[in-house]
């Protein structure tokens, strides 16, 4: 095992501290050579620097000219930047870097206290930032970040026909994607702060008033959530199969070859359900595990993720419509912003900040699930022109399969056209590694002033998980509030969307953390728990909208919930309570 990766960062010494606290939800895994070189490094990375700057955050003289140190990566692993978000929170007039730790990293334990430095203290950057909140929560809309989700759907709308194109071409296809990305990530991070403003003004101005219980309910059924929409779409589909004995019957054949057998049928039923299938992976196809890196596969290349998530949706009670779930939060959202509003009548200054936040937040929960599926859209948009790429030289013997392709960096790209074969036993070898690195655990914290173990020595997933100690019966683990409501059932621990097991409609579901790809098994079961995550974090904003219970940042749940126990779920505290054993 190597010491070092190829796509290993240089801590900054400005901003030095970096976390893997909740940088699951965005890399779980490793992230291949060609995705980071040219999908992080030339795309999401510029793009978040500008957002920062533009926010007040930091000023351009803050940051590295070359590789701004807004994210890290270290043996593939990705990592957040912890200083520069603390540094933020600092500079925001009323905030700290305390409160930036709670909203980004939830109650996560291991994240090293916070120590000033001297150049923290910025009065004229917080003047920008109190600019921006009061933005943030006045304004109707950010026309900004949807042109930007126009622009990123007509790339796709716009596709050629990657298989007519030169190999030259298809590279290109690829590395325009590059300043897309990083066009979308500059209102996708505003709408990210914007997101986090809203959530921790709602929930302090709710607890001011003594309804500390009602923000969660306030957060949810905002509507228009984009990374929600496959959810409702797959749902729509699981109901046509158990509404039809024809598409049932094909359903119990098994999903490896459905869509052959339901294509050459011609039957209405059939004819339909394809259509609406094809039109879920027009629309949804470039999800998938570890989306944000180009090398895995997506719904669209691999279809058998959606097929097997619709194939379990369909066990599911009719009751469990997302569809009711989200016009009965709705109509609480409505209830409750009625009720609110008339306990503040009082204090008109009062019910203008809280109505102000409640409208704030159907504002900026989509457009931050917006602007991810923006930035997703066209990282897929690059996967497809190499995935076609790697294809080819598989078909020309160059490389064994079709993903070692995104063992190359972007800067080895041109010469690996004119000499494919130059590079194979380099591809074998990074291919061998990079399926290593996947089996580590990479440090929590990576700090400026201490060396960063070598790779050689992390420890491989799972060496201490005998040392964790399973919960009692009638333990509770105390972890942040996600998405509202109680319920009772039995845990299943899921560790990959594409092999979720024997879930059941009343299993919880027990989870590191989530990303998009994740969400139609939530609608399979009748609560999620994460290890992870906070209140603005994308497990806990789509189980909002489908009305799914969920708790997040319960420290280790994976590993001291035992897979069978019963468990109790408080959505609105956060609280996991073991029932009872296997």
């Amino acid at each position: 095992m190597t010491d070092r990766w190829i796509t290993d960062d240089i801590p900054s010494q400005r901003f030095p501290y970096y976390t893997r606290a909740n940088a699951d939800e965005v890399g779980p895994d490793p992230f291949s050579p060609l995705g980071w070189s040219l999908g992080w490094k030339q795309g999401c990375i510029p793009g978040v620097a500008k957002g920062f700057v533009d926010w007040g955050a930091c000023r351009w003289s803050e940051l590295r000219e070359d590789s701004p140190e807004v994210f890290g990566n270290w043996g593939g692993y990705f990592y957040n930047q912890l200083s520069l978000p603390r540094v933020s929170g600092a500079r925001t007039p009323g905030g700290s870097a305390e409160m930036t730790d709670r909203a980004y990293f939830g109650d996560h334990p291991g994240v090293p206290p916070y120590v000033p430095h001297p150049d923290d203290d910025a009065p004229d950057l917080g003047e920008r930032i109190l600019k921006k909140i009061t933005w943030v929560l006045t304004t109707d809309g950010y026309p900004e970040m949807d042109e930007e989700s126009e622009r990123a759907r007509e790339f796709h709308n716009g596709r050629p026909d990657l298989s007519s194109y030169s190999d030259a071409e298809l590279v290109q296809r690829g590395r325009d994607a590059a300043p897309m990305i990083a066009d979308a990530w500059f209102p996708y991070c505003l709408c990210c702060f914007a997101s986090g403003i809203v959530s921790g003004t709602l929930t302090a101005l709710c607890e001011a008033i003594g309804r500390g219980d009602a923000a969660l309910a306030l957060l949810a059924a905002v509507g228009n959530v984009e990374s929600a929409d496959a959810s409702f779409r797959m749902w729509d589909l699981s109901r046509s199969i158990a509404g039809s004995p024809e598409l049932t019957a094909a359903f119990d054949a098994g999903v490896d070859d459905v869509l052959d057998r339901l294509r050459a049928s011609g039957s209405a039923d059939a004819t339909a359900w394809v259509a609406g299938f094809d039109e879920l992976i027009r629309e949804c196809g470039h999800r998938g595990p570890n989306e944000w890196d180009m090398r895995p596969h997506s719904w669209e290349t691999m279809p058998s993720y959606p097929l097997g998530m619709i194939d379990r949706l369909r066990h599911q009670d009719d009751q469990r419509s997302p569809h009711a779930a989200a016009e009965k939060a709705a109509t609480e959202r409505v209830r409750l912003t009625a009720e609110l509003t008339e306990a503040t009548a009082g204090d008109p200054d009062v019910q203008a900040q809280l109505l102000g936040a409640i409208r704030a937040a159907g504002v900026w929960f989509p457009l931050r699930e917006r602007g991810k599926n923006t930035c997703i859209r066209e990282i897929h948009e690059a996967k497809l022109a190499f995935m076609e790429l790697g294809r080819r030289m598989t078909e020309r013997g160059v490389i064994a399969d079709p993903q070692r392709i995104f063992m190359l960096l972007d800067s080895e790209i041109d010469a690996f056209l004119e000499n494919p074969l130059s590079f194979t036993a380099t591809i074998d070898e990074r291919e061998a590694t990079f399926l290593e690195l996947h089996d580590l655990v990479p440090p929590y914290i990576v700090f400026a002033g201490e060396p960063i173990p070598p790779i050689s020595e992390w420890p491989r997933r799972g060496a201490n998980d005998k040392n964790a100690i399973s919960a009692a019966v009638g333990e509770v683990l105390q972890g942040g509030a996600g998405a509202p409501g109680i319920v009772t059932g039995r845990a299943r621990v899921v560790l990959d969307p594409a092999d979720p097991g024997d879930l059941d409609p009343t299993d919880i579901m027990v989870v590191h953390t989530t990303d998009p790809s994740w969400t139609p098994l939530f609608l399979s079961v009748g609560g999620v728990v994460c290890n992870v995550g906070a209140v603005a974090s994308h497990a806990a904003i789509v189980c909002r909208e489908l009305g799914v219970p969920c708790a997040v940042s319960v420290v280790d749940a994976t590993l001291r919930i035992p897979d069978g126990a019963t468990i109790s779920v408080d959505g609105t505290t956060g609280s996991v309570t073991v029932v009872s054993l296997v």
